[in-house]
């Protein structure tokens, strides 16, 4: 046994964990609780208040923090229950240690409701936010996950994206009233979105964009689809005309594309897109006209998502006029041969 095992004091028992809760409460609440106890469990709990000494913060965080939450659990207590903490926790710690101890105790309950928001749609969100104040709207993006809250920016008018950011970094910790307030607006939030906003889903549109990304046999699950309802199938093949259907063309369809798409369509489109894509198209070019594509994207850099989408978008219309007309014969998936 080392030193520091030697010197470590014994735990607290029930009665010096009595009087350590008591002596953090202050002289008047001490002294209501202490006209509930029996003479004698006064006499125990008053003589350890008086022989307490050298107790680490730890320890005594520990000690508080359990009170409390056996007074949350069994009383039933919320909302005023935390001003009440809050007070006496810094009255017992000071508020530094109060404020990580506070933190820790309700801290969960956020994060907790902020992991069923980042399942709401970001315009929803952004839309809910728009009217509170600044820093409020910091502190919500601040505890949702990252990627949500980026997607709720992007919704937010762009003229003060900077500031919401700034007041983001300059978070620390916050005050538990606006804890509470954060709370309550996560919970209007939640209750909104609940009553209002029908989850939209469209089965088709589903299922054409899985099958355009399964890597297995297409052909067969089309079969099996037809099977069940000829007429769903159709639909699902007409939703199935996704730009990365290029990619499956036969050389005859991408020679006739690239002849009928400008090459800046090509250049921003392919931006981001599978590189067998992008060779097949490329393969499909003369090769001045490759060169100049490739010199082409890569003076661009980066560009936003929303423009490349939209220039796929330009290609498939194109490429379902030319198919309509029967000047392509564009190939959804590969079909079935016999001999």
């Amino acid at each position: 046994m080392n030193k520091a095992q030697l010197k470590q004091k014994p735990a607290l028992d029930h009665v010096e964990r009595t009087a350590l809760v008591l002596l953090g409460m202050g002289e008047d609440a001490a002294a209501k609780v202490l006209q509930h106890f029996s003479r004698e469990e006064t006499q125990r709990v008053t003589r350890a208040m008086a022989h307490l000494s050298g107790i680490q913060s730890d320890n005594a965080k520990g000690v508080i923090a359990k009170f409390f939450d056996d007074f949350r659990r069994h009383s039933g207590i919320r909302g005023a229950s935390k001003e009440y903490l809050s007070n006496t926790l810094r009255k017992a710690l000071g508020n530094d240690l109060a404020k990580g101890l506070l933190n820790d105790l309700y801290g969960d309950e956020i994060r907790n409701n902020m992991q069923k928001l980042q399942w709401v749609e970001p315009e929803v969100l952004a839309r809910f936010i728009a009217n509170e104040h600044p820093q409020m709207q910091a502190i919500f993006l601040a505890y949702l996950p990252a990627e949500s809250s980026s997607a709720v920016l992007k919704h937010l008018p762009s003229d003060y994206h900077d500031e919401l950011l700034y007041r983001i970094a300059r978070l620390q910790d916050i005050d538990h009233q606006v804890v509470s307030d954060l709370n309550d607006l996560i919970e209007r939030c939640i209750a909104e979105v609940s009553l209002t906003q029908a989850a939209p889903l469209s089965g088709i549109k589903q299922v054409a964009d899985i099958i355009n990304r399964f890597d297995g046999d297409r052909a067969t699950l089309m079969e099996m689809l037809k099977l069940h309802d000829e007429n769903v199938a159709n639909e699902v093949e007409q939703n199935m005309f996704d730009f990365m259907v290029l990619g499956r063309q036969s050389e005859e369809t991408l020679d006739k594309l690239v002849q009928q798409v400008p090459i800046e369509f090509w250049a921003v489109a392919l931006k981001g897109a599978d590189i067998t894509l992008q060779q097949s198209i490329k393969r499909s070019m003369p090769q001045r006209m490759a060169k100049a594509l490739e010199d082409d994207m890569q003076a661009r850099g980066p560009i936003p998502l929303s423009r490349v989408e939209v220039a796929r978008q330009d290609i498939m219309e194109i490429v379902r006029t030319l198919a309509e007309s029967g000047e392509v014969e564009l190939m959804l998936y590969q079909e079935v041969t016999v001999e």
